[in-house]
């Protein structure tokens, strides 16, 4: 019997690697469509988390960020621009790369969105408010 999640190393997917700062993603801007994971490595002084999400087509990074700065949570995203809810996410404390990737099947065409929904304070804003987020086209 085949453990369950076990692949070789050649058909293991591609991983994307994300790295998050103090208050931005670097990663692709376009990544090839099918089975892709993503690792996050967070190189700032805060805790960072990377979800991503389907975009519904049409929206602009002020759209992104005028839904952050409303304190738009990620539970209720797929009401405001994602198809459907969030595939999943990651967590990496400062100055640390998370122990876990994320699997996702990417599909060709569409565009996808990472973004952080944490908060430095109850009083602050959330990240992706201060851009903190990035966009995937796939290919």
């Amino acid at each position: 019997m085949a453990a369950l999640g076990a692949c070789s190393a050649s058909t293991a997917p591609p991983v994307v690697p994300v790295v998050a700062s103090d208050y931005a993603f670097s990663a692709p801007d376009t990544v090839a469509a099918g089975l892709t994971a993503f690792s996050l490595e967070n190189r700032g002084a805060q805790q960072h988390e990377m979800h991503i999400g389907l975009l519904r087509p049409g929206f602009a990074p002020s759209q992104i960020v005028e839904a952050a700065r409303r304190g738009t949570g990620f539970r209720l995203l797929s009401e405001v621009y994602l198809e459907g809810a969030m595939h999943g996410a990651l967590f990496a404390w400062p100055r640390t790369t998370s122990p876990a990737r994320l699997t996702v099947e990417l599909v060709r065409g569409r565009s996808y969105i990472l973004l952080c929904t944490f908060r430095d304070s109850t009083a602050a804003p959330q990240h992706a408010a201060l851009g903190m987020f990035h966009f995937l086209q796939v290919r």
